[in-house]
């Protein structure tokens, strides 16, 4: 299964590294965030999708927003097997099975809720990660990965994203966020 994420990407960077395809910061704030444990990837689908999960916080998408002074951002496609194991929050009797007494215990703000069950997801042999539905559209997949298996895992080189790419002007439409294209006035002759 095909899934993206927008990095800021750094064509010089080792994968592992900060604006490499697999650098994952240390975080606590993050839904599933249990840095003594792991680094998360957080990757979506369709590729719209993992646009707007990157950039839906922000107001308005310009040029800038895309350009700056040593990455940019771009997205970068994965492929997850179909054979590995991920956790489906989507799905009531995995919910039930998991201690999760509501869906809302999913998304909900209180980061010690949503790091625990994460917790214990990690603990199951074999779990890559999680699905859940996008905060910004619930027909789009979130899949925070924390055990992602990085050779195995990324196709190709990441495309550069612009104010004017495709997906950067569907995750804009579907989220209802204004992209500024900045034009740049044309050479006097």
């Amino acid at each position: 299964m095909k899934v993206y994420r927008v990095l800021p990407w750094n064509p010089k960077a080792a994968a592992d590294e900060a604006g490499g395809v697999f650098y994952a910061p240390r975080s606590t704030a993050n839904r599933i965030s249990n840095p003594d444990l792991y680094r998360e990837l957080y990757l979506a689908m369709p590729a719209e999708a993992s646009v707007a999960e990157a950039l839906g916080d922000l107001a308005v998408w310009r040029l800038s927003t895309f350009r700056r002074p040593i990455d940019r951002l771009a997205l970068a496609t994965y492929e997850l097997k179909d054979d590995e194991p991920v956790v489906d929050l989507d799905d009531v009797t995995t919910l039930r099975n998991l201690g999760i007494e509501r869906p809302s215990r999913v998304v909900t703000p209180d980061r010690r809720t949503t790091q625990a069950w994460a917790r214990r997801i990690y603990e199951l042999p074999g779990v890559v990660g999680v699905r859940w539905w996008s905060h910004y559209n619930a027909e789009w997949t979130a899949f925070p990965v924390p055990r992602f298996r990085s050779a195995e895992c990324f196709e190709g080189t990441p495309v550069a994203l612009d104010i004017a790419s495709d997906e950067v002007a569907k995750g804009a439409r579907a989220i209802v966020k204004q992209r500024i294209v900045q034009v740049l006035p044309s050479p006097l002759r």
